[in-house]
């Protein structure tokens, strides 16, 4: 097997270190959802013991956290800023993807961002997190009353959740 000279080693490893970087971006604020099949319908509880249905009878927006995640508290207080301005136009849920996490520890977390209104689950089976192919913290996925996925994105703002909200047919 040949081997690379000594001095084309650090070299070759940042390249990969960057494409990989650069791919990894790419991912995380993609949009395409054009490859996707519909969601099959599933049933979830809520933090409170309320059932949910996701998809539901209008489009619904998925924000993907866990408590410890920073970023995520900028993404929960733009889902809170896009329910301000829907309404019940549209649905919104927050998705707890850490299991271990408590009932308690999750409404903490909706205290801290102003989303108390809204429904969170925690993702145990990670059902959601699979079905709608979630890789990442702070993730946002907007899903028609089809159970299409119209849209995804990391840490979107509120002007862009109402608009794919709206896209997806919220009136």
């Amino acid at each position: 097997m040949a081997t690379l000279p000594r001095f084309r080693r650090p070299a070759l490893a940042a390249a990969a270190l960057a494409l990989s970087a650069a791919l990894a971006l790419t991912g995380c604020t993609s949009t395409d959802t054009t490859a996707q099949d519909p969601v099959a319908p599933v049933q979830v509880d809520t933090v409170t013991g309320t059932s949910i249905s996701v998809p539901g009878d209008k489009p619904t927006a998925l924000f993907f956290f866990s408590v410890g995640c920073g970023e995520c508290v900028g993404g929960a207080k733009s889902v809170a800023q896009a329910a301000g301005q829907l309404g019940d136009k549209a649905s919104f849920v927050l998705v707890d993807m850490d299991p271990g996490e408590s009932a308690q520890t999750v409404a903490g977390f909706q205290d801290f961002t102003g989303t108390q209104a809204l429904p969170a689950v925690i993702d145990t089976g990670a059902t959601l997190t699979t079905r709608l192919s979630v890789a990442s913290l702070s993730t946002l996925v907007v899903v028609d009353p089809a159970g299409k996925v119209t849209y995804r994105a990391t840490d979107p703002s509120a002007d862009q959740i109402t608009t794919a909200l709206r896209d997806a047919g919220a009136a």
